[in-house]
């Protein structure tokens, strides 16, 4: 049965565009790392920020709106996602220059960023090697590794937030903070200029190696994970890292199958085989309930939580 959106969008949009752009009813568990989770109501993948204004402008200010990037730092329920949920087509997948600035389409992977910089001997993104996402998803949540994160490097990135307009803001010690970008709230980022610092190349590809192996050496590899479950805590909450704060107290929490903690970082659930992202939450849940039950620390969650049970 048609939804009240679907017959909106199908008397609003003609078929060509439709057909290219809007798939209802998606199941869309495999567009995730953790490969579990319900249908999208109506799945957007925009060919170009035209296309982006041009829906958001189309549908009602109540339409629930999602945005999904690589899929490696969310968790979508069972119950599916409600409204139009958006994911970003590869003509957002592009890296130029200026003069001044490297200027990334929000869906170029972390990795092919941090590479184009090495063979372009800039320096200061060796960081983005270690982390599976999106410069957009990256600009999302300031996302970092191993002592630095995006908004070191960003200048400034265009957004359209859900309204259809579009907007670029310049970075400033209030857009960013631990994970977390304040300004974004109901937007969708589109392109981000990142500074040009030149260094040494032999320098630069020492330190993505150097990255690439600490990476390979504490993180589960070729499993379904969602990445860090939770952030680490600030320091004046607690001195030490979530993974050192769960690590003491795994055994004490109830497992159940088809989900597994790994063995070399304890703040990294693993999906061995459940088909179902109610046992992940759930099982996250309450590992966050021992840490606050034995340390008083309350963890946060990193990864994003989207849908309905």
């Amino acid at each position: 049965m048609k939804t009240k959106l679907q017959h909106h969008l199908e008397n609003e949009l003609d078929r060509e565009f439709l057909n290219k752009n809007i798939f209802f009813n998606k199941n869309i568990s495999q567009q995730t790392w953790f490969g579990v989770g319900g249908v999208a109501e109506a799945l957007f993948v925009p060919q170009s920020s035209k296309d982006l204004i041009k829906v958001l402008k189309l549908i009602n200010s109540n339409t629930k709106i999602n945005v999904i990037g690589l899929g490696s730092n969310i968790l979508i329920r069972d119950g599916g996602l409600n409204g139009i949920t958006i994911r970003l087509s590869k003509n957002f997948n592009f890296i130029n220059e200026n003069d001044k600035y490297i200027v990334s389409g929000a869906a170029v992977p972390d990795k092919v960023f941090s590479r184009y910089c090495y063979e372009k001997s800039f320096t200061d993104c060796e960081f983005l090697y270690g982390i599976p996402g999106t410069i957009g998803g990256a600009i999302a949540m300031n996302a970092g590794c191993y002592g630095s994160e995006i908004s070191d490097v960003v200048y400034s990135f265009k957004c359209i937030d859900f309204e259809g307009n579009e907007i670029t803001i310049k970075n400033s010690e209030q857009i960013f903070s631990y994970r977390k970008n304040n300004f974004l709230k109901n937007h969708i980022v589109t392109e981000v200029e990142i500074k040009k610092t030149h260094g040494d190349k032999d320098q630069i590809k020492e330190k993505m190696n150097d990255i690439n192996t600490r990476r390979l050496d504490s993180q589960p590899q070729k499993v379904r994970t969602g990445g860090s479950t939770f952030k680490n805590p600030t320091s004046q909450v607690s001195d030490k890292k979530t993974w050192e704060l769960i690590k003491p107290y795994l055994n004490e929490v109830n497992c159940p199958d088809g989900v597994s903690m790994s063995k070399k970082h304890a703040n990294f659930i693993i999906n061995t085989q459940t088909k179902s992202s109610n046992i992940i939450e759930d099982f996250s849940e309450r590992i966050r309930e021992k840490v606050l039950e034995k340390t008083g620390v309350q963890l946060e969650w990193e990864i994003e939580i989207k849908g309905q049970r």
